[in-house]
């Protein structure tokens, strides 16, 4: 017989395999970089501008593209959040109780944890897990195009370097 530790890190392992494949499925990755980068070199121009002490109208002008990208940025996220937010959700009030809730609490480094606690727990650890190593393999994959996290600008309210 399987122990409930484990069942519980067989759940939470698919979640989260489910989660990141969503966020791969439904965000362009190489869109988000440049969005970072974006962001980045704008907030970087913002500061220097009030350092500067430039216009007003500049800084606004500045600051409205900065919001754009930012905006941009989160709808993407947003898009990932509407689909994996319901899936947890049925996760925690309905499968998990389901299964579980007869269950004792479970012992991890001397912590007594409930089912919930651990599938929490364990989530959060393994999709941060997940997406650390994604991440490092899109920064190699995208090396040559930026520079330390830069992009040249592609947008069209820029000029091209």
């Amino acid at each position: 017989m399987i122990s409930i530790e484990l069942e519980i890190l067989a759940v939470t392992v698919g979640y989260s395999l489910l989660l990141v494949a969503f966020q791969r499925l439904l965000i362009d990755v190489d869109k988000m970089y440049e969005l970072r980068a974006h962001i980045n070199k704008h907030q970087k121009n913002l500061m220097e501008m009030a350092k500067n002490n430039a216009s007003k109208e500049e800084m606004a002008e500045k600051q409205k593209l900065l919001i754009a990208a930012t905006t941009e940025s989160f709808k993407m996220q947003i898009k990932v959040m509407v689909v994996t937010l319901p899936i947890y959700a049925i996760l925690y009030y309905f499968v998990l109780p389901k299964y579980f809730s007869a269950a004792p609490n479970l012992q991890i480094l001397s912590l007594s944890l409930s089912y919930r606690w651990s599938f929490i727990i364990f989530s959060i650890i393994l999709t941060f897990t997940l997406q650390t190593l994604i991440s490092f393999y899109d920064r190699k994959r995208l090396k040559d195009k930026y520079n330390f996290g830069l992009m040249q600008n592609t947008f069209k309210d820029e000029k091209q370097a």
